[in-house]
């Protein structure tokens, strides 16, 4: 399949972008450098980057690809493990194709784009009591286009199959033959000869069928669950019923026959409640002979954990016994749940087991029990500096009565060469993840992997008759494998299938069918570093929420800024679009904080218009007269004429600040205070009572300078219990400052700080971006004489929401409580600040909201998503700012909630500008002291 390649590689974008325009078309170095790699061990630089959002996209970029001879790699979320979202030629991200089009909840089944994130399609149904059934642990970022790419399966495989069970119809463009409405049609029926005679690529497909039915059957995998080769073993018994299954083709084809667009998929019902079980094996064989017994319950999933991987990841940090060689998770239904659960009790005491079963019900506490299996992969990535997760014999499937024979002989095999390994799957179907730590900057280690890729794929084939491949793909990391597993006459029909559609071979080329070694390619410098690129970051970048472009994500940013050819002038565009809101730092369960890597280079070019505005606030006897300046002309500039002429003077200047900033004629500006906080309580800043305080309050800028009332009312709350606090002076706590890379300015606040909280045995705060910058001044000072002060700080700062909770506080009812007009209780939602939520600060909040009386408090959808203010980035760049708060506003609304408390002033700046009177939006001390009776 030779494949031309144009002269002028330079002429791939721009003429691209005369067909589809600017904004979906990218081939700067950051991007291409992003694009560069998915979850998988590869890196692959592409040409040009293609970010459609209809069909007519598709077709511009498919005919121009055939045209000048440029291969294509069809892309979704970029979470597949075997390489085949990278490539050479123009990598198409179908990301923007994002929207579920259709619902039918009757007959059970939706119409979907191939961008729409798992997660967020589950998220859709759920309030018409009805989910999709495949569930790969990378739910939350992968996305369908991918799943239906890969066939992929997950967990819930033992009770709703895997992809290909579950897809009524695809539409989809082939290279050359158009667009195909791919579905299940009647042998001998108008459909079937409308068929062969538009796509002869099908016709010829059909003509392999009827004449290598034999061969092909005869070569099925004998194991239940298979994503290895093309699937023509399902075409083939269509057939005995009379049908040609097109789909079935399709589904695992892994970007290499051609791009979908859209698909029909079947829905099931969610369940009403499951139960969730964890046990603990003493013994592989007594894992493995428990398989049979436990699947005679009907599990919708069965997970298994070797000893192994329990080591790698923590035993304690679970609390998995430390004499358990393999850990077991199953889940069934709790219809008839009673039964079960004591046949399931019987059942474990036939085999030697270790520590209780434990069983939970409640969806908190199953997370608890799901949360080592769903962490395990990424989490693989802290057990060694050099030693990294590699995966290249990853998705081995065997019979599942032999699993634990299976594990035994990896964990021999790995064992006996001194390779750490971590061994994990669906052990109800047989699929085991294999997972070994090798440091690939080591000839000793690399020598191991290539001789295990031989041979443990050679013994699954020979020794256990399974397959090399369950679920997530053939790509490039068992392309040269797929002519072992099914020999020469089987693998010559998968090259006659693949040149049928792809004559040129231009669809994902390395892919799938490919003879090149899976050592090519291997990002070796990549696989020195702590991310597993696994794109967990991704699931909650709010940038990338709104760009769905791997430039503008958390992932994408880490590979720009650790390039060893890095340069700020290639990624000024994309290293400034981190809002810093350290959501990536929250999920990542490796640990890598991307926000902290971005200000490191935001450091090495500090903003100079920033340092101006920072240098006058440290100088507070000029800054705070500016400030009540404004706050007492506030009533005359703040109007629509004069913030209109505000808005266009003001430009110029902001715009030294970023391109895309300004302060925008509509939006609702804080008040600001005529007298400060400091101000208006002078005796709590006396020197004398500061001497004899045990509690400071750090109240923040916000606070401070604003009249939000925040401050007042966590100094109220506080002496409503009984405690006093202390106003020590204090800078800001420099999370804005940093943002704008003046780290040596940060720093200098930050020893004043420390300097004045020093005597106190508890810092209180009411800003999440304070709470956390705070605790976080040991990193700012790592190995210098101002650390172990800084760690002792951390030990003592709380969130006023932490300090009631801890402190066990209940209202001494000094206020009468309120209830609303109608009579029924007023519904207060939460807004959880991803800066609190970097501090370790999640539930507090939460349990303080549910314990008020008179308030009913309602959980809403994407209350830990980030609102899109982030202190200055609304001033910084306003329009991405409120395109992120688009999805905070619409879970608010869907919450029914009059209020919504936070745990930030700033968070309340763009909530108050977003929301404009939909519902109050109040400081969870403020609501806390409205409404003083508890339950």
């Amino acid at each position: 399949m030779p494949l031309l390649l144009p002269e002028k590689k330079s002429s791939l974008g721009p003429d691209l972008a005369k067909k589809l325009g600017q904004d979906k078309v990218r081939w700067d170095w950051a991007t291409l450098k992003a694009y560069s790699v998915d979850a998988s061990i590869y890196k692959i630089p592409p040409q040009v980057v293609v970010l459609p959002e209809t069909e007519e996209d598709i077709d511009a970029v498919m005919e121009y690809a055939v045209k000048v001879g440029v291969p294509l790699t069809p892309r979704a979320a970029g979470t597949n493990l075997t390489g085949s979202a990278i490539g050479a030629g123009i990598i198409v991200d179908i990301s923007r194709m994002n929207r579920l089009l259709e619902v039918n909840r009757d007959e059970q089944w939706a119409r979907v784009q191939p961008g729409l994130v798992l997660s967020e399609f589950n998220k859709q149904l759920a309030p018409m009591g009805l989910m999709y059934g495949p569930d790969p642990s990378s739910g939350d970022m992968c996305k369908l286009g991918g799943m239906l790419g890969n066939n992929s399966a997950g967990p819930h495989t033992l009770r709703y199959g895997s992809v290909k069970d579950n897809v009524h119809s695809l539409r989809i463009r082939l290279l050359t033959e158009g667009w195909l409405d791919a579905q299940s049609v009647s042998i001998g029926g108008p459909a079937h000869a409308s068929l062969l005679k538009g796509f002869p690529s099908l016709k010829a497909v059909w003509t392999m069928m009827q004449e290598d039915q034999a061969l092909i059957r005869a070569r099925r995998p004998k194991v239940s669950k298979n994503s290895s080769g093309y699937n023509i073993f399902d075409l083939v018994d269509g057939l005995e019923r009379g049908v040609l299954d097109v789909p079935k083709l399709f589904i695992g084809s892994e970007g290499t026959l051609g791009i979908m667009s859209e698909a029909t998929v079947k829905l099931v019902k969610r369940p009403d409640a499951t139960v969730t079980g964890l046990i603990h094996f003493r013994h592989l064989d007594g894992m493995g002979e428990s398989v049979p017994h436990l699947l005679e319950l009907n599990p919708n999933a069965l997970e298994v954990m070797d000893g192994n991987s329990l080591d790698l990841i923590g035993r304690n940090r679970y609390g998995i016994p430390s004499d358990a060689a393999a850990t077991l998770l199953i889940e069934f239904d709790e219809g008839g749940g009673a039964d079960r659960r004591h046949r399931l009790m019987e059942m474990c005491q036939r085999f030697p087991i270790t520590g209780k079963v434990r069983l939970a019900s409640d969806p908190a506490q199953q997370g608890e029990l799901w949360k080592a299996r769903k962490a395990l992969f990424p989490m693989l990535y802290r057990f060694d500096p050099q030693k990294k997760p590699i995966n290249f014999v990853d998705d081995v499937v065997v019979p599942a009565a032999r699993t634990g024979e299976l594990i035994r002989y990896l964990e021999e095999y790995f064992g006996g060469r001194s390779v750490p390994v971590a061994i994990f799957g669906h052990v109800g179907n047989g699929n085991a993840h294999i997972v070994p730590l090798l440091d690939l900057h080591n000839q000793h280690d690399v020598d191991a992997m290539v001789e295990a890729h031989r041979e443990i794929h050679q013994t699954v084939l020979d020794r256990f008759d399974g397959s090399i491949c369950g679920e997530h793909g053939d790509g490039r990391i068992r392309a040269e494998t797929v002519r072992l597993m099914y020999g020469e006459e089987v693998y010559h029909i998968f090259v006659r299938v693949k040149q049928a559609f792809d004559p040129q071979g231009m669809m994902n080329p390395g892919v799938k069918i490919s003879d090149t070694s899976f050592t090519e390619h291997i990002d070796v410098e990549r696989m020195g570093k702590p991310c597993a690129t696994c794109a967990k970051c991704n699931s909650v970048c709010p940038v990338y929420d709104v760009f769905q472009s791997e430039d503008m994500s958390a992932r994408g940013w880490f590979e720009i800024v650790t390039a060893s050819d890095y340069s700020y002038l290639q990624s000024e565009r994309v290293v400034d679009a981190c809002l810093n809101c350290k959501s990536c730092r929250t999920i990542c369960p490796a640990g890598v904080d991307v926000s902290e890597l971005i200000l490191q280079r935001r450091a090495e070019h500090p903003n100079g218009l920033a340092a101006w505005v920072f240098a006058l606030h440290a100088r507070q006897w000029i800054f705070h007269p500016l400030l009540k300046f404004m706050a007492w002309t506030q009533s005359f500039w703040d109007r629509p004429v004069l913030r209109g002429m505000l808005e266009k003077l003001t430009g110029p200047v902001l715009r030294k600040l970023a391109p895309t900033a300004k302060i925008p004629r509509d939006m609702v500006l804080p008040t600001f205070a005529k007298r400060h906080l400091r101000d208006r309580y002078p005796e709590l800043c006396h020197s004398e009572h500061l001497r004899q305080a045990s509690i400071a309050y750090f109240h923040g800028c916000a606070a401070n300078y604003f009249e939000d009332g925040v401050g007042d009312a966590v100094i109220g709350l506080l002496a409503d219990y009984g405690v006093k606090v202390a106003l020590p002076p204090q800078r800001c706590s420099g999370t804005p400052i940093e943002t704008y890379g003046l780290r040596d300015l940060v720093k200098e606040g930050a020893r004043e700080n420390l300097a004045h909280l020093a005597p106190y045995a508890t810092v209180i705060t009411s800003c999440a971006s304070c709470t956390l910058s705070l605790k976080d001044y040991a990193r700012l000072f790592s190995g210098e004489p101002e650390e172990a002060a800084a760690i002792d700080l951390s030990k003592r700062v709380k969130h006023i929401s932490e300090f009631l909770v801890e402190q066990g506080m209940s209202s001494p009812n000094m206020h009468s409580a309120r209830v609303s007009a109608d009579g029924k209780l007023e519904k207060v939602t939460y807004h959880s600040s991803c800066h609190l939520r970097a501090a370790g600060v999640s539930q507090a909040p939460r349990d303080l909201l549910a314990s008020v009386a008179d308030l009913e408090f309602v959980e809403m959808q994407d209350a830990d998503r980030c609102a899109g203010g982030a202190g200055t980035y609304i001033v910084k760049n306003y329009e991405t700012s409120q395109k992120i708060f688009q999805r905070k506003k619409r879970a608010i609304q869907e919450s029914g909630a009059q209020v919504v408390a936070t745990s930030c002033p700033a968070c309340m700046i763009q909530l108050k500008n977003g929301l404009r009177g939909i519902a109050e939006v109040k400081h969870i001390a403020q609501v806390m002291r409205e409404h003083p009776g508890r339950k």
